[in-house]
């Protein structure tokens, strides 16, 4: 494989990096199963040598970077998704004191199964 091929596949996949964040950014699941879809085939064919790339640190610094502000986003995402589905699922009912005086949770499905949202 070639510099000038290497260097116009990591280009193309910094594009690519940068598409996938846009996808992500406007919840544009379709196109971002498309960005996702090339990126792994680009990734597939992206075979360099260590002398291919040796005049190439910058710009694999940049495709570094931008793999990592989307790794970043979407772990973000995801963690809010998480603590968003544990507030919907916490009990929507105080703790209570049982017969026998101890204190229990009833649960009765969550705040959204309640609907005491």
């Amino acid at each position: 494989m070639s510099r000038a091929e290497v260097r116009y596949q990591l280009e193309t996949l910094l594009e690519l990096l940068r598409r996938e964040r846009e996808m992500t950014k406007a919840l544009n699941m379709e196109g971002l199963q498309k960005v996702v879809a090339e990126k792994e085939a680009l990734l597939a064919d992206l075979k360099p040598c260590r002398e291919d790339v040796e005049d190439l640190q910058e710009l694999l610094r940049q495709v570094d970077h931008e793999n990592r502000r989307n790794a970043f986003l979407l772990w973000t995402g995801l963690n809010w998704v998480r603590d968003m589905m544990g507030f919907f699922g916490k009990a929507a009912m105080p703790q209570v004191y049982g017969g026998a005086g101890y204190s229990k949770t009833l649960t009765q499905g969550g705040r959204l199964l309640s609907g005491k949202v």
